[in-house]
């Protein structure tokens, strides 16, 4: 008896944490190119994106998408991105995503100072 609880058990324990089914998914995609899809899962994942065919240059087209998604790490935490992805490349946003260092006042200097001192050509020196 003690066996065939644990099995049941077992089982139970198993399909809870397999169990991801999508409590909203809809999705639609028209002729000229724009897209809509999101879903939501029941471990809390989100997904929303938007799509656009967009004429980057003179007739040569590429998709426009804005989107964002959001998920609960094992820390417990949710962590949310949304993002551009175009002509551009893919430019996420979020809180836990690494940003870049400022930049040093004294190469912000060096910067200010070659651009008020521009090279002299060879001439000006003879």
């Amino acid at each position: 008896m003690k066996l065939i609880l644990l099995c049941v058990l077992f089982v139970a324990v198993t399909y809870a944490e397999e169990n991801n089914d999508p409590i909203v998914n809809e999705s639609n995609v028209e002729y000229n190119g724009k897209f809509h899809s999101h879903y939501e899962l029941r471990d809390g994942s989100k997904s929303t994106q938007e799509g656009v065919l967009k004429e980057v240059h003179s007739n040569v087209f590429g998709e426009s998408i804005k989107g964002q998604y959001s998920f609960v790490a094992d820390d417990g935490q949710e962590y949310a991105v949304s993002y551009i992805a175009d002509e551009n490349g893919f430019q996420p946003v979020g809180k836990h995503l690494p940003t870049p260092p400022p930049v040093p006042e004294s190469v912000i200097k060096a910067l200010q100072y070659i651009k008020d001192h521009p090279k002299k050509s060879t001439e000006e020196y003879h």
